[in-house]
Order: C-alpha cells, then structure tokens, then sequence
C-alpha cells in the first residue's frame, strides 16, 4: 500500500438523482482505499448534509419529470448546459448548512458527482479563501454541460478524450483534465469473455428494474425462444422492482428465461454474458465498457441519456433502436446470426476505446493533488 504521510480525509459529495452518482463516488472510493487504505473516505448526499427533509421530494420529481415530461426536463436541462454556472443560484438552498457539514467533517480533498455539488464546493471555497480545500468533479454522463464547471474546482474527471477537447474548445485549460472514464467499480474489469456456444444476453432496467420495453415483449420474447433455446440463453435483472419480479416469476412465470430478482454480482454477470439490453445511463454505459460487453439502448428522451446515446453511435460500442418492434427484429436477427459481424465490431471498438481512458489512474490523480496541497 503506498502511503500518505498524516492520515488525510477525503469527502465525496453526491446525489439520488439516479444510480449513476452514487455509483461512480463508490467506486472512486473503491480506488483510494486500494492505493491507501488508511485514507479515511466519507461518502454524503450533499441534500441529506444540508436539508435533508427536501431529498425524497426532489428524487420523486426528478423521476417524474423524467418518466412523464421529458420535454420540459430537456428545455431546462439544455439551457443550464450552456448556460454559465456563475450565474446559477441554485445550490444557495443547500448553504449554509453544507458548510457547517464541511467544517465539522474538515476534509483534506472534496469530490463531487453531481453539478449542484460541485456549486456548493465552488461557494464554500470562494467564501473561505484562507482555507481553500482542493477539489475534483467528476462528470459521469458523455456530455460537456457548463453546469459542471467551477472557477475554483482543480481537476476534472472525464469520460473522453472528445468532452476533454469540447471543454478545452470553451476555454478551459487542457491541464485540468483527466480522462478516466465514468468510474465504475474495478470489479466490472473484462478483457477477455467466457466463451459459450450460445449467445448470452442480459436485460437490466437499473437498481429500480423501469425498463424501456412492457411486460408483454418480455413474455414475446419468452415464447420466441421456445424454439431458440440452443442459440439464444436471456437473463432478466428485476432490480428493486418486487412487483415485476412476482409477475414474471409467479403470477405469469417465464419459462425460457431466467429471471433474477436484485443482485449483488453484477459485474460476475456482466462478465458470463455478450450483450446487454438496457438503459443509457452514464454509470451502466461504462459497467458494459469496462467488462467489454456491446450494449442495446431505445433512442432515449431524457437530455444526459440522448447525449449518451450518441456516444454509443459515434463510438460504434453499442446498437440503438426506436420501437418495441425494432427490438423484435433485433432479436430475430441476432438469433439468425445476421448480427454476427456487427457483434465482433462493437466488441472491437470497445476494446479500443479502453486504450484511450485511465480510471486506473483515479487514485494516483487524486493523490497529487493532496500531495501538492
């Protein structure tokens, strides 16, 4: 274990608003702890620090809008994107409280997954300039949101080369930068796949089991593969959601698909299975890069999820469709072996793209920092 001299205490602030935050600030702390174990982490929910009775409330309205009226979360979402931060006084709700939070937890780094969070470091630290704490955001969607960028922020994790260069396109210097990736547990790292003579995939609707697709194509799919058993085997993920999980095993049980309640291996399945079917989230996008597994996502709705999908495009890492019915005849084709070299592509293209990021580097990145503070 390489050590730090004086045990040093690093904060990593983030948010509910989906899985992805919360994911990304555990694996970040997965890293330290493996460099140093004796770095004392704290992981918090800005909200739950500063006014904790706000955050179901605002997690239920973040759901909501995203699930009923996307159209009015992308108009807001799309002008803070290029809007710039210095003139959002949002986060002022969450001060003071957080930093009498910071204070008492006196850290030596702070860490933020989430913009809002960032916003509050970047006030704290303008309003404390004798006690400046370094800090580090973590931008876990492939996009290149001005709702990210703090003047007193000293490094930025991001996901590509390709948001490096759109923020240095912006104005900001190169140095600050580090291309990691997402983070995502180190758990997730697959260079090489078990081999099958079926072709494995694996549907996962998230920690809350909401997929882009009803339960009646669930039960399609379940009847297509009576007869396609030798060449197709289909793991379904239910996550959290208990009613989904009765339905599909007890009320109408499939019969040609595995059905798996909420799981704590996921990186194990990820690494017994060729493809995934599920949503664009930023952490669940990289979970399938680092274990090289070709992802397909429905065209989605929501602003962070569209500027994913189009990663997945640009990058050839993944296949994108619009309607249950082009599901339908993507399964169809895979089962008839049409998507064979496609496969081999996308598989390729991940393989490359890995070269080009370096979450191995996250706690080495970060301990420059505390050192060269």
């Amino acid at each position: 274990m390489n050590k730090i001299e004086n045990k040093k205490t690093i904060l990593i602030l983030t948010a509910q608003f989906g899985a992805g935050h919360i994911s990304a600030a555990k694996a970040i702390k997965e890293y330290i702890l493996q460099k140093d174990d004796s770095i004392n982490v704290v992981i918090e929910n800005f909200i739950s620090a500063s006014v904790p009775r706000i955050n179901k409330p605002m997690v239920k309205m973040y759901e909501r809008n995203t699930k009923y009226v996307p159209g009015l979360y992308n108009y807001y979402y799309y002008i803070k994107k290029s809007f710039d931060s210095k003139f959002d006084i949002s986060y002022k709700i969450y001060m003071p409280k957080l930093a009498e939070y910071i204070k008492s937890i006196d850290p030596d780094l702070i860490i933020s997954t989430f913009p809002c969070a960032a916003a509050c470091i970047n006030d704290f630290n303008i309003k404390n300039p004798h006690k400046k704490i370094p800090s580090v955001t973590v931008i876990t969607d492939v996009v290149d949101s001005l709702e990210w960028i703090f003047k007193t922020t000293d490094m930025y994790f991001v996901p590509s080369h390709e948001i490096k260069n759109r923020y240095v396109q912006k104005g900001m210097a190169p140095e600050i930068f580090r291309v990691t990736g997402v983070p995502v547990s180190s758990k997730f790292i697959c260079d090489k796949k078990i081999k099958s003579d079926k072709l494995r995939l694996l549907l996962i609707g998230g920690g809350r089991g909401l997929f882009d697709f009803d339960e009646s194509f669930m039960h399609w799919l379940d009847e297509y593969l009576y007869k396609y058993k030798n060449v197709l085997d289909v793991t379904i993920v239910t996550g959290s959601n208990k009613k989904l999980y009765e339905n599909l095993t007890i009320k109408k049980p499939l019969e040609n698909i595995d059905v798996k309640g909420f799981v704590t291996n996921m990186s194990d399945l990820l690494k017994n299975y060729d493809l995934m079917l599920t949503k664009s989230g930023g952490a669940t996008l990289f979970e399938a890069i680092s274990s090289n597994t070709p992802i397909i996502v429905k065209n989605p709705k929501v602003g962070q999820e569209i500027e994913n999908a189009k990663f997945i495009r640009d990058k050839g890492i993944g296949i994108l469709y619009d309607t249950d019915e082009d599901l339908k005849e993507l399964i169809k084709d895979l089962v008839n072996k049409k998507l064979d070299s496609r496969l081999i592509f996308m598989d390729k293209n991940i393989s490359e793209f890995k070269k080009t990021i370096h979450p191995n580097k996250i706690a080495d990145y970060i301990f420059q920092l505390l050192e060269n503070n």
